[in-house]
């Protein structure tokens, strides 16, 4: 009788473990890094300076609202959301170039196609802006 007791709470508990380690735990995290490690980034990466941070920030937080409601406002399955999502990303890059000039634009260009080509050879590292 005894041996049965401790089976039964032994695969009770291993059933509940089990189920517990299911579940996720706590708010999710937002993927990717955030606009202020971003804004950072960028500083440290092109010397930009407290203006140019500022005006940075802005946009991002901008363009972060912008692509929540692009997001929101278009079907993924769509055919079309292809070509308007391309538009779109060119825009925001305009806007960009605009914002940190055209020689500090290059650069991050540059930066940003050597960080892609890093990740690539990373399997399952984080997709990066």
């Amino acid at each position: 009788m005894k041996k049965y007791v401790i089976s039964l709470f032994s695969v009770l508990f291993m059933f509940v473990m089990v189920c517990k380690a299911q579940q996720p735990t706590g708010p999710q995290k937002p993927k990717g890094p955030s606009i202020e490690n971003r804004v950072d980034k960028m500083a440290t990466d092109l010397g930009l300076s407290e203006v140019e941070k500022s005006a940075l920030k802005d946009l991002l937080t901008k363009q972060d609202a912008d692509i929540k409601k692009f997001r929101a406002e278009n079907d993924k399955d769509s055919p079309e959301f292809k070509n308007k999502y391309k538009e779109f990303r060119k825009s925001q890059e305009a806007e960009l170039k605009t914002t940190l000039g055209e020689e500090k634009f290059n650069k991050w260009q540059t930066i940003r196609a050597e960080m892609r080509k890093n990740t690539e050879q990373k399997p399952g590292a984080p997709a990066l802006p």
